[in-house]
């Protein structure tokens, strides 16, 4: 087996795997004939409404890229783009599916590959800063249920510091490009002089992101993204509270929130198998399980949603190929 044939294992092989024996160990609990009893729940109008949601969150997703890397592209041509990263990003184990929205900026709008990991690594941190700040907020409205679990480091204190060194971050990024510059050189110099070519290309790389993120400046462009991941947090949230409303369970909504958000976190490292399955389930379905709701009725509701979500990204993703512009 050469390194590629391995490379693919790992990548492929091995997450595929693990969501066959996640996905194994949570539907062995549960009449799978319950994952189309709740969706059939579900009228019309809340699955249009679902997927009208679906279609504003990529949206709000690409007005966010847009303003992140100062196009002067249209939304409707950064769309699609973001379209298909969607979907690639629900398929794709590892956080693979990333690598499609490097490749199509550098296709479509001529964005250089290293911005486009830095637009990314930028617009991840920003949704892990706000999702710490939502899992705190419920966290604390469910404070009494999780104190026998969770102690109030663990709850407040930990998340509080892991969002405020991420400010931090961002501040010194931002304020002092030319000092964090000269920071990171000064730890890299050591490893470039051990001329070794794996190691110097790789802090090469690493480098060269950075030199890109301190290109970001916190001016309006900078508070306009703020505000579109916002209302990105706001509608995907949103859209699925509401589906597992429209479910008929029985489950509080605090409870899911806080969930889904956890999961949300947890789904930021690479760590997805294919599909997402499993990674996406057990989080949600232990949290639940824990606030009181039975480990069938968790499951079933984690897997109804997720199966809808995958729907939902389906024709996201022929759009933004259907989409795509004409070659030159």
């Amino acid at each position: 087996m050469d390194k590629k044939q391995l490379q693919w294992v790992t990548k492929i092989g091995l997450p595929t795997v693990l969501a066959v024996v996640i996905a194994y160990f949570l539907l062995k609990e549960i009449d799978i004939q319950e994952i189309p009893k709740t969706l059939s729940r579900l009228s019309i109008g809340a699955l249009l409404i679902g997927f009208g949601c679906y279609c504003l969150l990529v949206l709000a997703k690409a007005l966010r890229f847009r303003a992140l890397l100062n196009l002067d592209s249209g939304v409707h041509q950064v769309f699609p783009i973001l379209a298909m990263h969607t979907f690639w990003g629900n398929i794709l184990p590892m956080r693979t599916g990333d690598v499609s929205y490097v490749y199509l900026m550098q296709r479509r709008q001529k964005v250089d590959a290293t911005q486009g990991v830095a637009s990314l690594l930028v617009a991840s941190l920003i949704d892990l800063v706000l999702l710490i700040g939502l899992v705190v907020a419920t966290a604390w409205l469910l404070r009494t249920a999780l104190r026998d679990t969770f102690s109030g480091t663990v709850l407040y204190l930990i998340p509080l510091l892991m969002g405020g060194g991420l400010m931090a971050v961002v501040v010194f990024v931002y304020a002092a490009p030319r000092a964090c510059m000269r920071f990171a050189e000064r730890c890299a110099a050591p490893l470039l002089a051990l001329e070794k070519r794996p190691i110097s290309w790789a802090v090469d790389k690493v480098l060269a992101v950075l030199q890109e993120l301190t290109t970001f400046r916190s001016n309006r462009r900078f508070l306009e993204v703020w505000a579109y991941s916002v209302l990105c947090l706001v509608i995907r949230f949103g859209f699925q509270c509401y589906l597992v409303a429209e479910m008929g369970v029985e489950i509080p909504m605090t409870e899911v929130l806080f969930a889904l958000a956890f999961t949300n976190v947890f789904n930021l490292l690479p760590v997805q198998t294919v599909g997402n399955f499993g990674t996406t389930e057990f989080p949600f379905v232990w949290l639940l399980n824990h606030f009181g709701t039975s480990i069938e009725t968790a499951t079933v509701t984690g897997f109804s949603l997720h199966i809808l979500i995958l729907l939902y990204c389906l024709p996201i993703g022929a759009s933004g190929f259907l989409m795509k512009p004409k070659e030159q």
